[in-house]
């Protein structure tokens, strides 16, 4: 028994070590049934999904509302910058000038075509890649994620809109996964990030072969954050 360490030699020691023994007992006891009831719980969703499945095509996640006009505007500074930096360019190519000469009076000149297509190609590179950048984080950020009808198929669904190719995805299921766990316990539906509070909402979803991940957003609407945990959370990936 556990109590039988008790002696009259050492009964306060003994008492203590007892005592903490108990604790460490109730503790291991509490976490083994809160994961056995955390197995049961994603053993049960599984099932319903599972059977959902054979009849239809089931959202598992939905991005936080209000993220759609964000990307608009994304979009449309996206543009702006675009149009900023080509004008930008299209005055240097005219009107870009240099002095004629090593003399402070040495009279002013347009530059030669060749400096001021590459000063000019240089402004357009600037605007692109900014846009580029602007456009590539709605191209990669899921608006749905939905499992197929049969259950070996994921379609993720972004917020690109000018790229047809990039709007709509699948993969099978065993090509994603995911190095950052969505339920925290933490938050009304315990998916809110651990740590202060400008840690990043994001989750990251990657695809073999590809470099660039996906992103979630833990604000967002998921159908079992556990079950999600158990089909792509893979650490070691």
């Amino acid at each position: 028994m556990l109590f039988s360490v008790l002696t009259k030699g050492g009964l306060l020691h003994n008492k203590h070590v007892c005592h903490q023994s108990v604790k460490l007992l109730f503790r291991s006891q509490a976490y083994s049934t809160k994961t056995v009831f955390d197995k049961q719980s994603i053993q049960f969703s599984s099932k319903h999904l599972k059977q959902a499945l054979q009849k239809k095509d089931v959202v598992f996640y939905q991005a936080p509302p209000g993220v759609r006009r964000t990307f608009n505007w994304m979009y449309i500074s996206a543009g702006v910058q675009l149009m900023f930096w080509g004008n930008l360019a299209s005055l240097a190519y005219v009107a870009y000038a240099v002095k004629d000469g090593d003399t402070e009076d040495a009279p002013v000149v347009l530059a030669p075509q060749g400096k001021r297509i590459a000063i000019a190609g240089g402004l357009v590179g600037v605007g692109v890649a900014i846009a580029t950048v602007m456009c590539l984080y709605p191209w990669r950020y899921i608006d749905k994620l939905i499992l197929l009808k049969g259950g070996t198929t994921a379609r993720l669904m972004t917020h690109a809109r000018f790229a047809k190719s990039h709007q709509v995805k699948e993969y099978p299921i065993d090509q994603l996964y995911c190095k950052q766990k969505v339920f925290t316990g933490v938050g009304k539906n315990g998916t809110d990030a651990i740590g202060t509070k400008s840690s990043s909402s994001h989750i990251f979803l990657n695809a073999k072969g590809e470099k660039m991940a996906y992103m979630l957003d833990r604000k967002g609407a998921f159908m079992d954050s556990k079950l999600f945990d158990g089909l792509w959370y893979n650490s070691h990936q």
